[in-house]
């Protein structure tokens, strides 16, 4: 078990909790809500032009949930019934022993997942390969000047992430690639798919969810028919993963997914609970109200009540976003 103080805190191993499977997670609609996604950290290497570009301020340390609070929020959420947690950020791989965070998430029994940006995955992998049900790795152009005009990093950066892809495929681990389309990558959504099908990983295109800020989001119907009239596309019934994306497979046997935000299934069949890394929980990415989970562990409330707190919280999920059409805060302070 993981016991830190803060970002920097020390740490130490300790044993299994063993908890009940019975779940209370169903919201007003009858939706299992056991689908738990994690956000570590508001920190990432990358300024992302969808998630967090422009002036960003981040969390102080010591308004960040520590890892004795996140693993302590992680049984009630599965005495509760959560079965799979997906650790996120910003960049979840910057924060300090986070394969130890990780280690103990899967001890507890529940499917364990990460998204990430690559950068640090390669390194990472050897220390987290056998605690890990799946990764997902973010990846918006394979060209370097595009790369480096989404992402804020240099070009050649791209080269480090596409080879942490094709190592975590190498080793094993069921990988996913994730695209969110925007304008600047639209010209290059084929060179995507063929790298993804280069590996036999499936290829997820992400709707750009715009600010009030800016829109330079692409239709979905434009993505489909391009790449319909470029390699053929035939919609598939398999899954893979507990996410929201309808697959389809090309003509040349390229798996390609598609999570719309504005179509009717991304939110009739959610499963999805999420956290903060400053400890509130959210009930839709779009749409705000949340409950302040750190305030109720920071001033010692039971872990009884703080139960009671979700499940009253859950019964509140709205059945969609409705026509909302802009995120309300920046991707990086809630977990995309």
């Amino acid at each position: 078990m993981i016991k830190d103080q803060s970002i920097e805190g020390s740490f130490e191993e300790g044993k299994c909790v063993s908890i009940s499977e019975k779940s209370l997670l169903f919201d007003s609609y009858g939706r299992n809500l056991y689908y738990l996604r994690l956000s570590i950290t508001d920190r990432c290497q990358f300024s992302c032009s969808y998630c967090r570009s422009g002036e960003t301020t981040f969390l102080p340390k010591e308004e960040l949930l520590t890892y004795e609070e996140i693993e302590r929020l992680i049984v009630l959420f599965k005495e509760l019934g959560t079965k799979k947690v997906r650790i996120t950020g910003g960049e979840p791989l910057v924060r300090k022993d986070v394969d130890k965070l990780i280690s103990d998430i899967h001890l507890f029994g529940l499917k364990t997942s990460l998204t990430t940006n690559g950068f640090l995955l390669k390194t990472f992998l050897p220390r987290i390969k056998g605690t890990l049900d799946s990764i997902n790795v973010s990846l918006d152009s394979v060209r370097p000047g595009t790369f480096e005009k989404v992402s804020g990093m240099p070009g050649p950066v791209v080269k480090v992430v596409m080879n942490s892809i094709k190592y975590s495929k190498e080793i094993g681990i069921p990988t996913k690639v994730n695209t969110v389309v925007i304008r600047e990558n639209f010209s290059e959504i084929n060179e995507l798919i063929d790298f993804s099908k280069s590996l036999s990983v499936p290829i997820r295109f992400i709707e750009y969810m715009p600010s009030e800020r800016e829109d330079n989001s692409i239709s979905f119907d434009i993505l489909k028919e391009k790449i319909e009239r470029t390699r053929g596309l035939s919609k598939i019934d398999e899954r893979f993963g507990d996410g929201p994306a309808q697959y389809y497979i090309t003509g040349d046997n390229a798996v390609v997914g598609f999570i719309a935000y504005n179509q009717p299934h991304f939110c009739d069949k959610c499963n999805r609970l999420r956290i903060t890394p400053d400890g509130k929980m959210r009930l839709c990415l779009v749409l705000g109200g949340e409950i302040d989970l750190k305030k109720m562990l920071r001033e010692g409330m039971p872990d009884k009540e703080i139960k009671e707190k979700i499940i009253d919280f859950v019964k509140l999920k709205p059945f969609s976003h409705g026509n909302y059409k802009f995120i309300n805060k920046k991707m990086n302070s809630i977990g995309g």
